[in-house]
């Protein structure tokens, strides 16, 4: 007899910016879209997942927003000329917990 199995392999979780590092916009008319993608285990539909955006000057910036029912995120982020010039950190979020974080970089122009 063969019996059909499904197995669920859970993925990493992860959080990952298209751009690990840019030239901050010089005018107030331009600005640099950065996209966020990642992946939360166990998620629930309808939850929010926190991102956590630390400036060069320690100061935070919160998004809030969903992921797919299998856990996948996906949101932009504008980066302008008033974006600080460093290193950030974005730490991923769920269920009251930092699930994953990555880091990227600001350049003067």
């Amino acid at each position: 007899m063969i019996g059909n199995y499904a197995y669920a392999e859970e993925l990493d979780e992860y959080i990952r910016i298209d751009l690990e590092k840019f030239v901050k916009p010089e005018s107030a008319r331009d600005y640099q879209e950065i996209t966020i993608t990642g992946h939360v285990n166990g998620y629930t539909r309808g939850d929010n997942i926190v991102i956590t955006i630390i400036s060069p000057d320690k100061s935070e910036e919160e998004i809030s927003t969903y992921a797919s029912r299998d856990g996948d995120v996906y949101t932009l982020l504008h980066m302008t000329e008033e974006s600080q010039i460093g290193n950030y950190k974005m730490i991923l979020k769920y269920d009251g917990t930092e699930r994953a974080s990555t880091e990227f970089e600001i350049m003067e122009p």
